[in-house]
């Protein structure tokens, strides 16, 4: 992943992509997704080559090339959206203890714990959300 580029906004429109295509009829141009989501398809292109990866998208080259799903969105959950497109461990922009030259080995130790357990109880909680989920949230949000 780009490092100038921040992993939420990578997550973010991973997330966004992958609920554009789960409601497009067909296969849906990088062209259309990028108009839809308001951001470049170059851009974007670089992060459905992650979710190509992780198989979550499907990719077809060619003329009438574009991108699907790969899976139900029942099965795809918001860890493993994280888990494709991450490149730090997002705790890392809360709590970045990479410098060792202020603390002692224990206190820096005790942190790098610390993050790695943020790190934990995000994927936690990414995991009991599915892309499912979300567009019934969004379904019933449209109906009240």
């Amino acid at each position: 992943m780009n490092k100038n580029v921040s992993c939420t906004k990578w997550f973010g429109l991973s997330v966004q992509c992958l609920l554009v295509l789960a409601e497009y009829d067909g296969i849906c141009p990088s062209t259309v997704l990028a108009e839809r989501l308001h951001t470049k398809s170059s851009f974007l292109r670089k992060i459905l080559t992650h979710l190509v990866k992780a198989e979550l998208v499907a990719a077809k080259e060619g003329r009438n090339g574009g991108y699907s799903l790969g899976k139900r969105p029942e099965d795809i959950t918001l860890s493993h959206v994280y888990e494709s497109i991450k490149a730090d461990p997002y705790a890392k922009g809360f709590l970045d203890v990479d410098g060792t030259e202020c603390f002692d080995s224990s206190t820096h130790r005790a942190l790098l714990n610390l993050r790695d357990e943020m790190e934990q109880w995000l994927l936690e909680g990414l995991s009991r959300k599915t892309l499912a989920a979300l567009l019934a949230a969004e379904t019933s949000k449209q109906n009240d």
